[in-house]
């Protein structure tokens, strides 16, 4: 089985922090890593995925929910500002969290405006290319969605 883990440290530096993207195996273990960011430099405090524009919230601050998923098949967003590109959703489309924040319209996409996001999961062009080869094969293999676990620290 394959899922995602996406990780990132609460704001520590000036500027916008990075976290990780891990595509894995529960048999075969990690497979690939990408950097990653959500939300904008601004927005990346504890408790912010609590408010729009934060980060995607960890699934354990999300009442009720067990994990995110990814849809393997892309929506493209070619004219949206921001994404100019495919668009791989992320499930459930809106949340409240645990402190009363409705989020949503999450999805894992190219950084392709200014750096960071609304708190969906952003890699730059090159590496969110990477990403797409990846879960394009997962497609053709006939998995329609991945789990995905997010956490902070």
């Amino acid at each position: 089985m394959h899922f995602l883990t996406f990780s990132l440290n609460f704001d520590r530096n000036p500027g916008l922090e990075e976290g990780r993207l891990c595509l894995r195996h529960i048999e075969k273990g990690t497979l690939q890593v990408w950097v990653a960011t959500s939300a904008t430099a601004g927005k990346q405090f504890a408790e912010s995925f609590h408010q729009t524009g934060g980060m995607i919230p960890p699934e354990y601050r999300v009442p009720g929910l067990k994990f995110w998923t990814v849809d393997t098949k892309p929506i493209s967003m070619k004219e949206k500002k921001g994404v100019e590109g495919n668009f791989y959703q992320i499930a459930p489309f809106e949340v409240k969290t645990d402190k009363g924040g409705v989020r949503g319209d999450f999805g894992i996409h190219k950084d392709a405006n200014v750096p960071g996001s609304m708190g969906c999961i952003v890699l730059t062009p090159e590496r969110f290319q990477e990403f797409e080869k990846q879960v394009t094969q997962l497609a053709k293999e006939g998995k329609d969605s991945i789990p995905l676990f997010v956490t902070y620290s």
